[in-house]
């Protein structure tokens, strides 16, 4: 680990502030964020407050013919019929609301950071592609020496068609790798384009380091979600329950209209305007309650043991992204070696060369050789970056 920690600081460089990585996105892509953001907290809000019963406002005008003339008569009618007491179901409903709008709002963040993610993948990507080919060239140009030096041997009869064959085997293999490359770039390029409106190369992709695993478990937002997950679904389960136990409403009526011809004697104690109130007392008896409540209780075990597995994922992934880190350590060492070697071999093939015992081709090749162990070294690093990037994703305050 203490190897991670000394590569990986000297790549060490500040990340891109969170608005810049969000700046990657295309305009479209970040817009359609905002409004899936935007949706969840007005969901959030009306559901909060779904417990409140609306105030119902109604008119009517009717027409008789019962007393001789046709008589007509208007009320206007405003009523309330208002729980106010559900054995706690109340602030469960208000309480499951908030942990459900925090666990989508998590949710959508994490949508943001899988598109940033793939941009940034894609970025890292077409980085190790000029790499890679740059390493093809070189390889290219080693085939092509190899097959002067085969062709040479085979006509003055030094060695057989075999070696001949194979060097231009080899060369037409390293040759179609760096066709099928080059449209691999082409593809990288245009996925990169439906996610981003700027250009890929001129964006420089972050440096990222080793994080502990206690910071990579506590600000994990996958957990954290799931967490709310677990507390939407308990608060469920108690609304499901109180569902059907007693419930105590107030009920009110204002009522304003056109007394009835026949009871509007001059002397009546009938009122145009008047109020009734009062309260009332419900217990909903379904043939399905229990079965409601038991359902809601296995959602709410599920919950708990999708977070116990998250949880162990999430420690799995660590392990496997630091084991992943200690063998691209261990390839780039082997290659830091091999690339002495080379370096040693250069300066004994230009002493040969100069002393006439070797040929320029001999020196070319390893000095290409070498160069592609450089390479390598630049591709292990960037492969390192995609490992952290997993590491990095799904982390608060990380991108």
């Amino acid at each position: 680990m203490k190897k991670h920690l000394t590569l990986f600081s000297l790549l060490l460089s500040p990340l891109l502030a969170e608005s810049e990585l969000s700046n990657i996105l295309s305009a479209d892509k970040n817009e359609l964020i905002n409004q899936q953001v935007e949706q969840s907290n007005v969901q959030t809000q009306q559901l909060e407050k779904s417990w409140i019963n609306p105030v119902i406002l109604q008119y009517s005008k009717n027409y008789t013919t019962q007393f001789g003339d046709t008589v007509d008569t208007q009320q206007f009618v405003v009523s309330v019929d208002q729980p106010i007491f559900k054995m706690g179901g109340i602030w469960s409903a208000i309480k499951y609301a908030k942990a459900l709008g925090k666990a989508n709002d998590i949710d959508i963040e994490l949508q943001r950071r899988q598109a940033i993610s793939q941009a940034l993948n894609i970025l890292y990507n077409l980085k190790k592609s000029k790499y890679q080919l740059a390493k093809l060239e070189l390889m290219v140009a080693n085939d092509k020496i190899d097959i002067q030096i085969q062709k040479e041997s085979y006509e003055e009869g030094l060695t057989n068609r075999t070696l001949y064959d194979q060097a231009l085997l080899k060369k037409n293999q390293d040759s179609t790798s760096e066709l099928e490359l080059a449209l691999s770039v082409t593809k990288l390029e245009n996925d990169f384009m439906l996610l981003s409106d700027t250009d890929p190369y001129s964006i420089t992709p972050p440096n990222f380091s080793m994080m502990s695993k206690k910071r990579y478990v506590e600000k994990q937002l996958e957990l954290q979600r799931d967490s709310l997950r677990v507390e939407e679904k308990k608060e469920n389960k108690f609304m499901i329950m109180t569902k059907y136990l007693p419930e105590i409403s107030v009920t009110g009526r204002y009522t304003n209209e056109d007394l009835n011809p026949l009871f509007s004697a001059p002397n009546s104690s009938l009122k145009q305007e008047y109020f009734n109130y009062g309260f009332k007392v419900t217990l909903p008896l379904s043939v399905n309650s229990l079965d409601e409540i038991q359902s809601s209780k296995i959602d709410y075990l599920t919950a708990k043991i999708n977070l116990n597995e998250k949880k162990k994922e999430i420690a799995n992934n660590y392990r496997l992204i630091e084991k992943h880190l200690e063998i691209i350590d261990k390839k780039i060492a082997l290659s830091k070696e091999d690339a002495e070697h080379y370096a040693s071999m250069l300066v004994t093939a230009q002493e040969l060369e100069e002393v006439g015992d070797r040929t320029s081709l001999d020196t070319q090749i390893v000095a290409n050789t070498l160069k592609i162990r450089e390479i390598d070294q630049e591709i292990y690093k960037i492969d390192a970056q995609l490992e952290l990037l997993n590491l990095y994703v799904n982390v608060a305050d990380a991108l």
